[in-house]
């Protein structure tokens, strides 16, 4: 974390975005032991130790990300038994890399689920947003979509959001079959975000073949990489990814640009992508890299990026509109 103050108010467990946090270790400039927030659970590190996450502060995190951004992403190892630096460089050394890590089978869940909570109301909206998404679920609770989501890391808020605009939501295991879904019936199929090199993630990118042409498919993150693969497209390792917020991404079809959330180190590569069949919709105004793309012909399109994240709900909340309309549009 570059932010100099980690840990002020505490945890919230009604933000988690998943089980428990899979992070190795924690590394921040100052870790503050008191909490102090309303919405507080339990102080920070109460949380992290629950969890066995170890948290290493005192540390120039920010010199540490400016190294990281001229080199590139580095393996580490956080130690405090005393062992000798040359020991633990060797030890960092001798870690896979993440080029060829195939780690969405390790963060999936074991077993599909139903989910049914919405968007937390925790005051009133400013925008309107929290009430018009409680009209389209309103609306479509009478025909509600039925979704499958692919588990390859999947954040709650995606969730939430799809329960917002009027689905009906079962998540299933990332090793889930083509066939055991379509078992389910679904209006449509949800590919996550996840993490890890997409490319060895092989038994989902044949899926999404054998599930392509025959329900729409929304991906995100991974679930973008995986559709691009799945494409005939080819992935690569950015040098040091896209993580946290603000980064911009203009959408080709509108000529608006989005402020979006982001958390990834692999991208699409666009000029392997089949331009026959293959529209790219979005590209990231930093580095240029791909952030979209949309079949010219079968229902399916994804992002690199989080609309579900903060900031996104608002720029980007206009994609799990277009979803629940590809889905309509595929009913009739």
């Amino acid at each position: 974390m570059t932010y100099p103050h980690i840990g002020n108010v505490g945890a919230n467990l009604e933000d988690e975005e998943s089980a428990r946090p899979y992070i190795e270790a924690l590394i921040v400039r100052e870790f503050s032991p008191l909490a102090s927030n309303w919405r507080s659970s339990e102080s920070a590190q109460q949380y992290l130790e629950r969890y066995g996450v170890p948290v290493i502060w005192d540390l120039d995190t920010r010199a540490l990300v400016r190294h990281l951004r001229d080199v590139g992403a580095l393996r580490g190892v956080v130690a405090t038994d005393g062992t000798p630096a040359e020991r633990l460089v060797a030890e960092a050394r001798a870690l896979p890399t993440m080029a060829g890590l195939e780690l969405a089978g390790r963060v999936s869940c074991a077993k599909s689920y139903g989910w049914t909570q919405g968007s937390i109301d925790l005051a009133a909206p400013v925008s309107g947003a929290g009430s018009a998404a409680r009209a389209r679920a309103d609306s479509g609770a009478k025909a509600r979509r039925r979704v499958v989501a692919y588990d390859f890391g999947i954040k709650q808020n995606i969730l939430r959001l799809l329960v917002d605009h009027g689905c009906e939501v079962t998540v299933v295991p990332a090793r889930t079959s083509a066939a055991d879904v379509l078992a389910l019936k679904p209006d449509g199929v949800f590919l996550s975000n996840g993490p890890g090199d997409p490319e060895p993630v092989e038994y989902a990118v044949e899926n999404i073949r054998k599930l392509l042409g025959r329900v729409p498919i929304f991906g995100i993150c991974m679930g973008h990489q995986l559709c691009g693969l799945a494409l005939g497209a080819k992935t690569f390792k950015l040098k040091f990814g896209h993580h946290g917020s603000n980064h911009p991404v203009k959408n080709l079809r509108t000529e608006k640009v989005e402020i979006t959330a982001q958390n990834h180190g692999f991208c699409v590569d666009p000029d392997s992508l089949p331009a026959s069949d293959v529209e790219i919709t979005h590209v990231n105004l930093n580095d240029h890299t791909n952030e979209g793309m949309r079949h010219r012909s079968l229902p399916l399109f994804s992002v690199q990026y989080h609309p579900e994240a903060s900031p996104g709900p608002h720029d980007a909340r206009y994609l799990f509109d277009e979803f629940v309309t590809m889905m309509d549009e595929a009913r009739r």
